[in-house]
């Protein structure tokens, strides 16, 4: 089996998985959405991408398609792990450190020693993203977000 097909059918059983969790949830009407219908709409569009990427492999040339073994050559196992550790500790600390503070930390983590950006960078984009993001969602959606330790 090629690598294409493989990972579509991975990630058609995690669409399906997330449209029956969000099923479970409550899925409301049009009008008025339960806490399942943003679930079940990004499960559905999984499985919609996920069958559009099983047929074209189909479609494709026997030469263009890979092999499941060549899937992960090259892979840079050690820049993947800080990714993962790193969202790990940002779910970890997210209720005590409260949203700023961890995901100031997660962004600028991730810009300055895993993406290797300038210093001036890995400060402002993390501090601009948060600051838009504290506009949205808590001064006009009136969002409550974890606040933390520090309140903030």
């Amino acid at each position: 089996m090629n690598a294409e097909r493989a990972s579509s059918l991975f990630w058609l059983a995690v669409g399906l998985v997330s449209l029956y969790g969000s099923s479970l949830l409550g899925l409301g009407t049009f009008h008025e959405p339960g806490s399942g219908f943003l679930p079940f709409m990004a499960g559905s569009f999984i499985c919609a991408m996920a069958i559009v990427v099983f047929l074209q492999s189909f479609l494709r040339g026997k030469g263009i398609q890979g092999k499941i073994s060549t899937l992960w050559s090259g892979v840079n196992w050690q820049r993947s792990l800080i990714i993962v550790l790193a969202i790990l500790g940002f779910i970890l600390a997210l209720e005590k450190l409260g949203f700023f503070l961890t995901g100031f930390l997660l962004m600028f983590l991730l810009f300055k020693w895993v993406e290797k950006l300038s210093w001036t960078k890995a400060i402002f984009i993390p501090g601009l993203v948060l600051g838009l993001t504290y506009l949205i969602f808590d001064v006009f959606l009136k969002a409550t977000l974890p606040r933390g330790l520090l309140g903030f």
